[in-house]
């Protein structure tokens, strides 16, 4: 299932080293690839352990408020606390794959070809051209 349209894995170190590339990836779909067995990348395996038990202390943390607190507070704490935790996870687990993705080859395969990360030139032609208005 080659495209012709991927870049090699040696051209993608090298274009996002010097800052010609960038990049997307796509936590939801790498999250189901992982849980389908697609990928199998050690390290990001022991990320989602940590990230797993930490879901689960905030679930515990969430049970104890709406025992201890009012409703109110504990529905508004938990609601924060979960918006952080979500975005904290989006964040790290991206930089996760990315660096997965620019470290082991095989992994930047899979992942470019089931389109979990998404490669794009980061060049400054394709910016729109600012008109200098002088007087």
């Amino acid at each position: 299932m080659s495209n012709p349209d991927i870049i090699s894995h040696g051209e993608f170190v090298l274009g996002y080293e010097n800052g010609s590339l960038g990049c997307s990836v796509s936590v939801l779909l790498t999250l189901r690839l992982f849980l389908t067995g697609r990928i199998r990348a050690k390290k990001i395996l022991i990320n989602l352990l940590f990230w797993s038990l930490g879901f689960l202390l905030l679930i515990a943390s969430s049970v104890i408020a709406f025992l201890k607190l009012p409703f109110i507070w504990a529905l508004l704490c938990t609601a924060i606390t979960l918006a952080f935790y979500a975005s904290a996870f989006f964040y790290s687990f991206g930089a996760l794959v990315l660096s997965t993705a620019l470290a082991n080859e095989d992994f930047y395969k899979i992942a470019t070809a089931e389109r979990a990360l998404w490669i794009y030139s980061d060049d400054e032609r394709n910016l729109p051209k600012l008109q200098n208005d002088q007087n």
